[in-house]
């Protein structure tokens, strides 16, 4: 009988009022029973149920986990001398460590009366913990792994949770392997998710994106924090089996609730979709992908930096004139996949991309270009984005310390091997959700990695978020993918399957695509216009509105624009008349034919030099050295040329060894 055993015995000798506190230690909410006896027999039991025995084990210190769990490895009696040179701590401090452990009612003593030294006094385990207490430890991450299957095949169905039988609806005398088949069936584990309560989902799609696996104090803080109960919540998750409360010893008493094999793999094709909170406006359902807008952006922002300039304040950063500036003057690609995210500029992004490939620098206020920029507007756009993607892919691999205006700090650049993960995760499925990437990911990644530390999983796990957001953020940004709201499901773009699979891109549009009327707006229907025809579109033409349709407006000023970023205007003509169910208007060709002539382009040249001879003769005998060493930016008459100012000590080298004489102004 309970009234037997030593742990009741002990129990009685306490009033009322120290049995209440040794509740209150163990996080007991109701007193259990009506007069003391109930009382002690309802604490008795409360004692032996794992929810709050697991509660108690996690407080405790390093230490007083390596003088219990000895203690219980020692077929539950050691004595105090015993302890002390097992912990290698003086027999005073270990008893402080001791008293703790007896507090909660885990730990007994039983004094020795024939010496006078207490190091013979004995400390038990309550029998109630001896076989209940697990000391084991977490090789390999087993405890990650948990198969409801595999731990369940050699049970009985009376030992399974009413809550979860009832759920599944178990017969009476059925088979456990029977029962756990129809429980574990896709279409049963749909029915008992979409069952919870939108805070039980949430609170498991939480453990879900931490990779399956949370640990209890991080779980519990997170669901006071919604104001919810951790000792309703995470027992009714476990009472149907969507988690598993378990512990290991680790130095510490490690608790973590994480979600079976069988849990796992059906969130994979079917997960959590979080609920919107109240008073939240849901976005419009939609599916965006970005195109070739984000390269187009690229040779937009030389322009700017060429025709415009660009400053900086005292700081060293952008200012926040020229942030809305170039802002209004880029395409607006979809950036928001993370809404989280505070507001991100394109320029941001744009500028390290620009300094990778080595055409700005800072020169005193102002970022400037560095190197002449036009072989690089006119290459083929796709050859851009492979060479924008190169450079981004190797960022990391470089040793480089830029200035903070050439780094991108909201969204860094991603690490290749993330990025790679993504996209295969990507193509496996076809269509996935942003929580199964992260799910799977931290996993592999961070969960089953040899260096796995429960200690430092939060901060582990705060950095691999950020490299997985960076690596989807830049996949939609670059066009790769595309995001179907408001789910945030992510598959291959066009675009995507073309870098990745080199399927071939559709490059013909068809005849009635674009309808352009006689004011020179531009209807374009993206289902019948090629990847290449809508950029073109973009590069010549103001982009006024996207509804399901593109409405362009071809200017003057649009349209010098595209060859001042490098496009030919006959490609672009003769992509309209292909595209145009009518023929093009005269007007509108004479027009083209006009505004594409004689641009009135000045260039104004800083950092290079002119030199000058007397003698068209003595020119002539310079050039023969220094023409095909790229020195020569110019030549402006037979007798002066403008050189790059970098290239004047070996201009003046040259021009000695040819015995000339030498007049440098500075």
């Amino acid at each position: 009988m309970s009234q037997e055993t030593v742990l009741y015995q002990e129990l009685e000798k306490l009033d009322l009022n120290e049995i209440k506190k040794i509740a209150s230690l163990w996080n007991i909410q109701k007193i259990p029973g009506k007069d003391k006896k109930s009382t002690i027999l309802g604490l008795m039991e409360i004692f032996q149920n794992e929810f709050y025995l697991k509660g108690v084990l996690e407080k405790f210190t390093p230490l007083q986990v390596n003088i219990l769990t000895s203690i219980l490895k020692n077929k539950g009696v050691m004595t105090l001398g015993e302890i002390s040179r097992k912990v290698n701590i003086p027999p005073i401090n270990v008893e402080m460590e001791l008293n703790v452990l007896r507090k909660y009612y885990l730990l007994y003593q039983r004094k020795n009366r024939e010496r006078l030294t207490n190091n013979l006094d004995k400390y038990h385990t309550y029998d109630e913990y001896l076989k209940l207490i697990k000391v084991e430890t977490n090789p390999k991450g087993e405890k990650f792994k948990f198969s409801i299957e595999k731990a369940l095949h050699k049970s009985t169905l009376a030992e399974l949770p009413e809550e979860w039988k009832e759920a599944v609806g178990a017969k009476k005398g059925e088979h456990i392997e029977t029962f756990l088949k129809n429980a574990l069936e896709q279409e049963f584990l749909q029915k008992l998710i979409e069952g919870l309560s939108d805070f039980d989902k949430d609170i498991l799609h939480q453990i879900y994106i931490h990779g399956g696996v949370i640990e209890a104090d991080t779980i519990r803080n997170y669901i006071t924090v919604n104001r919810g109960k951790f000792e309703q919540t995470i027992p009714h998750l476990t009472s149907l089996y969507l988690v598993r409360d378990l512990y290991y010893v680790e130095d510490k008493f490690i608790r973590v609730i994480v979600i079976p094999k069988e849990i796992l793999d059906h969130l994979q094709f079917s997960p959590i979709l979080p609920p919107v909170k109240k008073g939240t406006r849901v976005r419009q359902e939609k599916i965006s992908a970005n195109g070739l807008d984000f390269f187009l952006n690229v040779k937009k922002l030389i322009s700017y930096i060429s025709r415009k300039g660009l400053n900086l304040a005292k700081s060293g950063k952008i200012k926040q004139a020229d942030h809305k500036r170039t802002e209004t003057e880029l395409l607006s690609p979809d950036i928001e996949i993370f809404p989280e995210k505070s507001q991100v500029y394109q320029i941001e992004l744009i500028l390290p991309i620009l300094k990778l490939l080595g055409y700005v620098d800072i020169k005193g206020e102002n970022v400037i270009l560095i190197q002449e920029t036009d072989e690089f507007l006119k290459k083929d756009i796709f050859e851009i984005m492979k060479l924008v993607i190169h450079e981004v892919n190797e960022a990391r691999t470089r040793r480089l310390n830029p200035p903070e205006v050439f780094t991108a700090t909201e969204v860094p650049f991603y690490e290749k091997g993330i990025l790679d993960k993504t996209v295969k995760l990507i193509m496996a499925h076809g269509k996935i959700n942003t929580s199964v990437i992260f799910s799977h990911i931290i996993r592999d990644h961070l969960v089953f990695s040899p260096t796995f530390q429960i200690k430092t999983y939060e901060e582990d796990l705060a950095d691999l978020r950020k490299e997985i957001i960076s690596a989807i953020f830049y996949l939609q940004l670059f066009g790769l993918i595309e995001v179907e709201y408001p789910q945030r499901n992510l598959s291959l773009s066009e675009l995507g399957a073309h870098y990745f699979n080199h399927e071939a891109l559709v490059t013909a549009t068809e005849k009635g695509g674009i309808t352009i009327n006689p004011d020179f707006s531009i209807i374009a229907f993206p289902d019948r216009v090629s990847l290449h025809g809508i950029h073109l579109l973009k590069a010549f033409c103001e982009l006024k509105d996207y509804d399901r349709v593109y409405t362009f407006l071809l200017t003057k000023d649009s349209f010098q624009l595209g060859i001042l970023l490098g496009y030919d205007k006959e490609t672009f003509v003769h992509f309209l008349r292909e595209s145009s169910k009518a023929d093009l208007a005269q007007n509108l060709l004479f027009l083209l034919d006009d505004w594409g002539n004689n641009l009135p382009i000045v260039t104004i040249t800083e950092d290079s030099v002119l030199l000058r001879t007397k003698d068209s003769q003595v020119m002539e005998l310079l050039l023969g050295q220094i023409k095909g060493k790229k020195f020569v930016l110019e030549e402006v008459s037979p007798t002066g040329i403008i050189i790059e100012k970098s290239k004047v000590m070996e201009v003046i080298a040259i021009a000695e060894k040819l015995n000339m004489i030498i007049r440098l102004n500075r």
